[in-house]
């Protein structure tokens, strides 16, 4: 096998990879990756017709990532109700993902009915895209058990944007201390990438600046 084939080969694994994304920026980015190496393969050994139509589909990848980075997205995040006071559609989220829960977040079965549980709605426009459930143990002090959101918005934007230098969401609701609990390796890197530390055994914490 020369390095034309090892080429090809890796073109092939970008665009198979990219069809597995959930996230459609990821899907984006690996997609164009894989449509300008397999350009690159199609002039190497002569198939023009290859190069140009993946050269034509690296363009669509790029118009559409210009247009998704331009775009203006408007997240908020929105107090629901307690544990008593459980909507219908909380109940419809939380059975629609319980099989992601499970694995993600497989203490939260237990923990469910814990007193001083609360709901926030994640939302991306006017569309529901994710729930955040935890418990107040003050009125300073929340912990977070569940922080689920569906497939395309698992690139950490609204971690970020819940989480980040505006901490929308102690800003928001009044929290000085915010701490997590972690059952899995997943929820770590997660938390990890949005700032927050690990404080003890399945315990981490995002500390919110003193100022506050």
């Amino acid at each position: 096998m020369n390095w034309v084939e090892i080429l090809g080969y890796v073109a092939s694994f970008l665009v198979a990879i990219s069809l597995m994304m959930s996230s459609i920026v990821r899907l984006r980015w690996l997609n164009l990756a894989g449509g300008i190496t397999f350009s690159v393969y199609g002039f190497i050994i002569g198939a023009y017709p290859v190069a140009a139509v993946n050269a034509f589909i690296a363009c669509i990848n790029v118009y559409f990532l210009i247009k998704i980075y331009r775009s203006q997205v408007i997240f908020n995040v929105i107090k629901s109700g307690s544990e008593s006071g459980q909507s219908g559609y909380i109940a419809y989220f939380l059975d629609f993902f319980a099989e992601d829960i499970k694995q993600f977040y497989p203490d939260f079965s237990r923990r469910l009915t814990r007193e001083n549980r609360e709901y926030f709605l994640l939302t991306e426009q006017e569309k529901v895209v994710g729930i955040v459930s935890g418990i107040r143990h003050s009125d300073e002090h929340f912990e977070i058990d569940l922080d689920i959101v569906t497939p395309a918005y698992r690139d950490y934007k609204l971690g970020h944007y819940l989480f980040g230098a505006n901490n929308i969401f102690a800003n928001k609701f009044g929290f000085r201390k915010i701490t997590a609990n972690v059952q899995t390796k997943e929820y770590q890197a997660y938390l990890e990438k949005v700032g927050f530390t690990q404080q003890a055994t399945h315990i981490w914490e995002y500390q919110t600046p003193s100022n506050f």
